[in-house]
């Protein structure tokens, strides 16, 4: 099995100060054989643009990558990835990037429902909390449904931002909904992201092995694992803890990407094959 980590920010990031060096020497003193670079790219709702995400960013990101491939040669495979966040608000543009550059491999999210951040929605209040779920989980079910991506990232982000006001709000509750979600992805051929993040300040990772199981049972074959780390420090954060709940949910391992295809590979001279 290829020990990967396929979501890491650098500070090509606006919410990450990491250098790409920082992240490369980490990855290696944890043993890792594949990284990828999968820096932010935004979609908002009209008039909330922010001029930080254009094509010559992404081209800025992808020289940083190139040169870090060959000073890292040999000892680490460098993947150049993206987290593309709303691209249902904008597909025209979501997938004229993705066509625009030789991604290896990319991840959809959804960030911010109705225009503002899950981190600061109401999850108090119980009107708010059941319309910021269902508005997320239709956000997700056209991501899913027509967007050109290889993994869909930390399928329930609602729970680490409930968490942080003091009431759980868990994607569990629609179960229904959170299925149609998971069949598409699953008919698409299309990988979940298993990302460890939460495990920083809660027990379980995003998804929940429950959502993982669902997954499992509506037809789905690729597993991604991501630390969602801004710092080095997160890197792989608790992987080792995450494979056996991979496994007994019917996975074998997590997938790596080459070409933005799904591949369980080895590793060798600093490159997959």
């Amino acid at each position: 099995m290829v020990k990967a980590d396929l979501h890491i920010h650098s500070n090509m990031s606006p919410d990450s100060k990491e250098d790409i060096d920082s992240i490369c020497l980490k990855a290696i003193e944890l043993g890792l054989d594949t990284i990828a670079i999968s820096d932010h790219y935004e979609f908002y709702w009209p008039g909330r643009e922010h001029n930080i995400f254009n094509f010559k960013h992404v081209e800025e990101e992808q020289k940083i990558v190139e040169k870090a491939r060959i000073h890292y040669n040999g000892s680490l495979n460098i993947l150049f990835a993206i987290e593309i966040g709303q691209p249902h608000l904008d597909f025209h543009n979501a997938m004229r990037l993705t066509s625009s550059f030789d991604f290896d491999f990319i991840l959809a999210s959804f960030h911010k429902v109705g225009g503002t951040d899950l981190a600061f929605h109401d999850y108090q209040d119980d009107e708010e909390r059941r319309r910021t779920l269902l508005e997320y989980l239709d956000g997700l079910l056209l991501i899913a449904s027509a967007f050109d991506f290889d993994s869909l990232a930390h399928l329930d982000l609602v729970k680490r931002y409930s968490l942080r006001h003091g009431r759980m709000l868990g994607i569990e509750e629609e179960e229904e909904r959170v299925r149609a979600v998971l069949k598409t992805l699953a008919m698409r051929g299309k990988a979940l992201e298993v990302n460890t993040s939460l495990l920083r300040s809660y027990v379980e990772p995003m998804p929940s092995q429950s959502v993982l199981r669902w997954f499992k049972e509506e037809g789905g074959e690729f597993v991604t694992l991501g630390s969602d780390a801004h710092r080095s420090s997160d890197i792989a954060f608790e992987f080792d803890s995450v494979y056996d709940m991979i496994n007994s949910c019917g996975f074998s391992s997590p997938v790596i990407y080459k070409n933005r295809r799904p591949c369980n590979c080895t590793f060798s001279g600093g490159s997959l094959c």
